[in-house]
């Protein structure tokens, strides 16, 4: 059966592809297997979210991509959080209420207080440990007033409800025309290419300088276009998504320098190990939106496939659907149940390779479901593009011979995984770039790289 392009504008009932006699013989027999209510969940492709979204943009009429293979496929539901291992948890306003009773102490010259320093101790400690076991972390008492949460969670909502040609216009161009080849902009792939589609509709750009911001922002709110927006001026509408784009990554550029200096601590280094690098800047950091509207197939799809982040930490934080998924211990996956209050952080591979392994990047993914949209909001903090990144020799031992390369930089690793990824999708071998991306940062693949 030949391709047919579903642009997800317009679509009527007839325009619909049968949710059986439309696939291929083994797609369908999948289809079937499952309940009678599929027919009906199929109708999710006439729903404002995925009209709105590019998800069908040349899409088969089968939407077979978005089918993934056997055993890629979810086995735990977005919101299964019954039995599921609990992520753990570091309370950061415990640095704050340490600091509040130093003072206090001082004051009174208390003589049986534990000073702050040791309650530091304890946290740096207690992350690092976390860190070396799962690669991930929730945060509470993170210092990033609700207001800045609520308040960019807002501007995604917003973004993602403009009319498809409206976000559209979200695309940064070089000098010479030509798109920016990192994916910055509305619609941008992940840089991975999976053995199936993803479920999802993504904006994406680099928050620092905040020209970027500005720029992607007066490209959208348009005057001629946002006369609808909630009646706001198009300069007004355009000034609320730059403001809480860069009050949102100011702050998370200061927990993650608070972070990174608590892993530095925990491992015995000095602070300013792992925050050197970024020379007193925000690094080269990426902001990003993932949106997954309501699917009809969330058995069959995921919103994004299994992966590790090549960054160095990541900082998540997801509305109240649940979607994320980690796989910890044998292989096994468990959903982590969203907290309004809460960040996620996870280890990426750089960092992996900057700790020698002390610390895990941990393969995660996120599953979608049939009934409710969610949202998530991503920061990818690196340091400058050629800061060098060299392992702590105190991280080398007998029990922890060097694993990784001695040294790279960032803009190594990056032209390296654009590189692959054009490969890749260039021979359409789709799982490759993410199984072997993390390998270049191996030292014996670096030994032969230069031999």
């Amino acid at each position: 059966m030949p391709s047919v392009s579903v642009h997800g504008m317009g679509m009527t009932p007839a325009d619909l592809p049968n949710p059986v006699s439309s696939l291929s013989s083994s797609n369908a027999g999948l289809l079937r297997c499952r309940t009678s209510s599929v027919p009906e969940n199929w109708k999710l492709l006439k729903a404002e979210e995925v009209q709105k979204s590019k998800l069908l943009r040349g899409a088969s009429a089968n939407l077979a991509e978005f089918i993934w293979p056997q055993d890629e496929r979810p086995k735990v539901p977005h919101d299964d959080f019954q039995g599921a291992e609990e992520l753990p948890i570091i309370d950061l306003g415990e640095l704050l209420q340490a600091a509040v009773a130093d003072r206090a102490a001082t004051t009174d010259h208390q003589h049986h207080h534990q000073p702050s320093s040791t309650r530091r101790d304890k946290i740096a400690k207690d992350l690092a440990k976390i860190f070396s076991e799962w690669g991930f972390v929730q945060v509470v008492n993170h210092g990033v007033k609700t207001e800045v949460i609520d308040a960019m969670q807002t501007q995604a909502k917003k973004f993602f409800d403009l009319p498809l040609e409206q976000k559209e216009k979200a695309k940064l161009t070089q000098p010479g025309g030509s798109s920016t080849n990192e994916g910055f902009g509305y619609g941008v792939d992940s840089g991975f290419f999976y053995v199936g589609r993803p479920w999802i509709d993504r904006f994406q750009c680099r928050w620092s300088p905040v020209e970027s911001i500005t720029e992607l922002a007066d490209k959208v709110y348009t005057r001629e276009e946002a006369h609808g927006i909630d009646d706001i001026d198009a300069h007004d509408a355009a000034e609320e998504f730059r403001k809480s784009m860069e009050d949102y990554n100011k702050s998370l550029d200061k927990l993650t320098i608070q972070i990174l200096e608590l892993c530095a601590e925990g491992l015995g280094l000095k602070s300013s190990t792992f925050t050197e690098p970024y020379l007193g800047t925000a690094g080269d950091c990426i902001a990003r939106f993932n949106y997954y509207p309501p699917c009809p197939l969330p058995s069959l799809t995921l919103g994004l496939g299994a992966h590790t982040d090549p960054n160095l930490l990541t900082i998540l934080h997801q509305c109240s659907v649940g979607g994320l998924q980690i796989c910890h211990g044998h292989g096994s996956w468990f959903s982590v149940k969203p907290s309004a209050n809460s960040f996620i952080i996870n280890v990426g591979d750089s960092f992996e390779a900057w700790t020698n392994g002390r610390f895990k990047s941990v393969k995660h993914r996120a599953v979608v479901n049939e009934t409710q949209s969610r949202l998530s909001i991503v920061y990818f903090s690196n340091p400058l593009p050629h800061s060098i990144m060299s392992v702590p020799h105190k991280l080398i031992d007998c029990e922890h011979p060097l694993e990784f390369r001695p040294a790279f930089t960032w803009q190594d690793y990056k032209t390296h995984l654009l590189e692959t990824h054009k490969n890749n999708n260039n021979n359409n071998n789709n799982n490759d770039g993410v199984r072997t991306s993390k390998l270049w940062l191996l030292r014996r693949k670096s030994i032969l790289n230069q031999k």
